[in-house]
């Protein structure tokens, strides 16, 4: 494997980095870094099970998910993830480092092909398993329109297909930020300014401890989360979502796909979800009823309801 430049991570005293993590910088074509953390399974040869890929939404970073990649490892899998470009630890797209901005979301579809042309394939062994939550969602069903031979099959929580209330929201916040500068804060998203949410106040779980848990690490490195989003991305989004809502656009894309569709979600669209897996020829979806916007980090019973349905969906068709 090449040498790539080592990149920092954080742990708490009570939560670790799964055994034999390696952690790093890759440069992109445009010159700029993406952190990227890997597993190579020791048990791999013994369960030969694969390699996932997993990606985390809008605002996330990797070690949010060391439980969970310690769950897939568990499995027999090796595990990559790496931060989108202008989160995380990877570099920043402009140089206020608290305001999330990308002009286009192709962007991460380039990224994400090339870690997987230049790193995955020449690394780590097949089948390549893709999982994709929230934003990373989307970015990864966008991807498989152009891209259908590299992943076996995907797994999507919770995928950014779109919001409640939309049909207000999207014209009357485009209208307000017409004038608005693409680097500037959108109008109306109300930016944290570094503030911590309450759990009591949050929408992503009902798990205070896994809650808390995040704001820890935050703690500990506050600007490995952004303050909030700026006219760009918003723009970026919305020209996503309307690329993927074409008629005849997700109709051919064969890749074998489950769907984690929280019904309540307040974060994004539930119904959207619903929409896309009736589009696609082989897709299935599994609803969660109490749960909110991020499953990997909710309560144990829950959680453990969705790993039933991960590894039968991995070890079986649909």
């Amino acid at each position: 494997m090449i040498d790539y430049p080592i990149a920092k991570y954080l742990e708490l005293s009570d939560y670790k980095a799964p055994k034999d993590v390696n952690s790093i910088y890759i440069r992109m074509p445009d010159n700029k870094r993406l952190r990227l953390m890997y597993w190579k399974n020791n048990n791999f040869k013994k369960n030969n099970n694969g390699t996932i890929l997993l990606q985390q939404g809008h605002n996330e970073f990797i070690e949010k998910y060391f439980e969970t990649i310690q769950e897939f490892l568990n499995r027999g899998f090796n595990v990559v993830s790496f931060d989108w470009r202008g989160q995380g630890l990877s570099d920043k797209m402009i140089n206020n480092e608290h305001k999330q901005y990308v002009e286009d979301f192709n962007i991460h579809e380039a990224d994400l092909k090339f870690i997987i042309k230049e790193f995955i394939d020449k690394n780590f062994e097949k089948p390549l398993i893709g999982i994709g939550h929230s934003m990373g969602g989307c970015i990864i069903l966008s991807f498989l329109k152009k891209n259908t031979q590299i992943f076996e099959k995907v797994i999507l929580s919770a995928p950014m297909l779109g919001f409640n209330n939309e049909k207000f929201l999207l014209p009357v916040i485009t209208l307000i930020n017409k004038f608005n500068s693409d680097k500037n804060y959108l109008i109306g998203s109300r930016p944290n300014m570094g503030r911590e949410t309450p759990f009591n106040n949050n929408d992503l779980t009902s798990d205070k401890f896994r809650y808390k848990r995040t704001q820890a690490l935050v703690r500990k490195l506050p600007n490995i989360r952004l303050w909030g989003i700026t006219k760009g991305w918003f723009r970026a989004v919305k020209n996503k979502l309307f690329e993927i809502r074409k008629k005849g656009w997700a109709e051919n894309i064969k890749t074998k796909i489950l769907f984690i569709n929280n019904i309540n979600d307040r974060v994004v669209s539930s119904k959207h979800i619903s929409i896309m897996n009736d589009r696609l020829p082989n897709s299935r979806v599994k609803e969660f009823y109490k749960t909110e916007h991020e499953i990997f980090m909710e309560k144990d019973k829950y959680r453990n309801l969705m790993w039933n349905e991960i590894d039968n969906f991995i070890k079986n068709d649909l």
